[in-house]
């Protein structure tokens, strides 16, 4: 408890995460931290696992740097699309103008070019973060919509290999199997 109060790495009312637990702190004593999670739970933590743990201080900075991914059809044009999702988010009304707002392609996926949209937002809380994300997420599907860029959904390809001749397809006629006869072999 001493250790805390003196370092001092969050405040009453900071939005933290403490090893796997992550809240609103409400309360710091001597034997232990009190913090409210988003399910409105109150969580105890023993100022000794505290102090053994990663904290995570989310509102020291008073700026909290998000971060949310969108797939792009292979077809589409890569930088397009980057200058088409930046104006999306610049317009969101949650997202910070400086620093600037960020889209960057970051993996080659199963079935997508897959960009990263990183922006900042100001007085961070749980809030203020899942609306500026949800802002972000409706205004980049809707300007890649009016862009004609494509969000593709997972797909595969099937092959059937030459040693069994390929993949056989049946007429459209089926006989339901009746329960008291064995199939056919």
């Amino acid at each position: 408890g001493f250790v805390l109060m003196f370092a001092r790495p969050f405040e009453i009312g900071d939005w933290v995460a403490i090893g796997d637990h992550e809240g609103i702190v409400t309360d710091i004593t001597i034997v232990n931290t009190r913090i409210r999670n988003f399910d409105d739970e109150t969580v105890i933590i023993p100022n000794d696992s505290v102090t053994n743990a990663t904290v995570v201080n989310r509102t020291k900075r008073n700026r909290l740097r998000l971060r949310s991914r969108v797939g792009i059809d292979y077809d589409a044009d890569v930088e397009r699309a980057e200058t088409v999702a930046m104006e999306a988010i610049r317009d969101v009304d949650r997202v910070m103008r400086v620093p600037a707002p960020q889209v960057v392609p970051v993996a080659f996926d199963d079935s997508a070019v897959t960009l990263e949209l990183r922006f900042w937002i100001d007085k961070p809380s749980a809030r203020r973060r899942w609306q500026a994300r949800a802002g972000v997420i409706r205004a980049v599907k809707a300007a890649f919509e009016e862009a004609g860029i494509k969000i593709p959904f997972p797909q595969r390809e099937l092959s059937g290999r030459a040693e069994t001749e390929g993949f056989r397809v049946r007429d459209g006629e089926t006989t339901p199997q009746s329960a008291e006869s064995p199939p056919e072999k």
